[in-house]
């Protein structure tokens, strides 16, 4: 099945029709089933951002070294985050569509999810604990600020105690994804984000714990929020909640192997966007400063692409698992169309604001400039960008995952090679444009 081309699969003469379970696939109301996945999706991707803005600003304001310390220790959870648990959640999200109009399927590719989930969390938490000063060290560095070390590790250590609960949580939201709802982990994230609020500004400024402080508020939260996503999933999706991991089931055992094959197309985008950073960063301050800007700008539109590739992957693998066909092609369609539409207008919206830009995000007028220069090459790459993102999402709803990992492994392989080549070829002057 995942060796046939996605044209082929999407073939088929029955007609289209509204599915007995998860979504409606009637083609009348296909625009708003898939508006009515997609936005929520975005609001609620774009909530982690907001939240972590306004977690920023509150540290911030117990001076440089709590804010450095809590700033390196997220971009390590963060970085294990998107090489396996991001993976996992797209997973659960195909599985579980897929299984929709099988309440025995349902159950087990949820239940797999969730055991999959528990088993990868426990295992963070137990390196984060172990390895916390190793991960410190490693992050800031033995010719840097030393100081730095014990914070960054205890904010690591805070944080990873709820490394199971934000891998249930995640994998609870792709669950809810999987059957066309997407409101309610947005609730949930919006909860979160105000639960968190408010057990920063108590352990911040009451207590005064600081920068463990804040990783308690924030592990706080997330173990709330997933004990109530798995609440409410109980009787959505069958789930049955355990704590034994002494055996992976076969589904879970697939799962497993599915996400670790997308944990490799993860740590491929991020080795390729480390290499950019650190080419640019051996130009010079203000180039690096401008590329990091553009960068930036870049993946928030990820945002709304992510939203794209969510609705893609929920209603095609639905309507192909009933063998709805033509709902699939039509979703296919319409949301390439889409995604083509939406990155013309943010390459458009770019160029059109390229001042506005450029001074809202730096004051030094040569980084301005720069930002001006460049911002041409990230508006050419909006529309590539944003069917590339959507067809992701069709290929994981196909299951197609390797294929999927070997298309990113080759692009990212073309990239740094550019790099390569244009680092020893190009002009040091032009080294940045070459990079976009």
């Amino acid at each position: 099945m995942t060796n046939m081309p996605l044209a082929k699969r999407f073939r088929s003469k029955d007609k289209a029709k509204v599915e007995p379970g998860g979504i409606s696939l009637d083609p009348e109301n296909l625009d708003t089933t898939l508006l009515g996945i997609a936005v929520p999706a975005f609001f609620a991707l774009a909530s982690d951002p907001v939240a972590s803005l306004v977690d920023t600003a509150l540290v911030g304001k117990l001076g440089a070294d709590p804010l450095a310390a809590t700033g390196l220790a997220t971009a390590i959870l963060n970085l294990a985050s998107k090489i396996f648990t991001t993976p996992l959640v797209a997973v659960t999200t195909t599985q579980v569509a897929s299984s929709t109009n099988d309440k025995e399927k349902l159950s087990e590719a949820s239940n797999s999810a969730l055991q999959v989930a528990l088993t990868a969390g426990i295992i963070q938490t137990l390196l984060l604990l172990v390895f916390a000063p190793i991960f410190a060290q490693g992050i800031v560095g033995s010719e840097g600020e030393q100081r730095l070390w014990d914070p960054v590790a205890d904010v690591l250590r805070v944080r990873a105690l709820a490394c199971p609960a934000i891998a249930v949580a995640l994998a609870t939201q792709g669950m809810f994804r999987g059957i066309g709802d997407t409101r309610t982990p947005l609730v949930l994230s919006i909860a979160a984000n105000v639960l968190n609020l408010i057990f920063d500004l108590i352990f911040l400024f009451e207590l005064h714990l600081g920068a463990p402080g804040a990783a308690l508020a924030t592990s706080t939260a997330e173990l709330l929020t997933s004990i109530v996503l798995v609440a409410l999933a109980v009787p959505k999706l069958q789930l049955r909640p355990s704590l034994r991991l002494d055996a992976l089931g076969d589904a879970a055992k697939q799962m497993a192997g599915d996400t670790i094959i997308l944990s490799f197309r993860s740590a491929i985008v991020w080795i390729t966007f480390t290499v950019a950073a650190a080419v640019t960063a051996r130009i010079d301050a203000d180039s690096s400063a401008a590329y990091q800007i553009c960068q930036q700008l870049w993946l928030s539109t990820a945002l709304v692409n992510d939203a794209l590739a969510i609705a893609a992957q929920t209603v095609i693998a639905q309507a192909i698992s009933s063998g709805n066909n033509p709902a699939a092609k039509d979703t296919f369609q319409k949301l390439t169309i889409w995604a083509v539409v939406i990155g013309f207008a943010l390459g458009a919206g770019f160029l059109i604001s390229s001042d506005t830009i450029s001074s809202l995000f730096s004051t030094d007028e040569y980084v301005q400039e720069e930002v001006k220069n460049m911002l041409p090459f990230v508006a050419a790459s909006m529309p590539i960008a944003s069917v590339a993102f959507t067809w992701d999402g069709v290929l994981y709803a196909v299951k197609d995952f390797t294929f999927a990992t070997k298309t990113m492994f080759l692009a990212s392989g073309l990239a740094l090679t550019s790099i390569a080549v244009g680092s020893i070829t190009v002009p040091e002057s032009d080294d940045i444009y070459f990079i976009w």
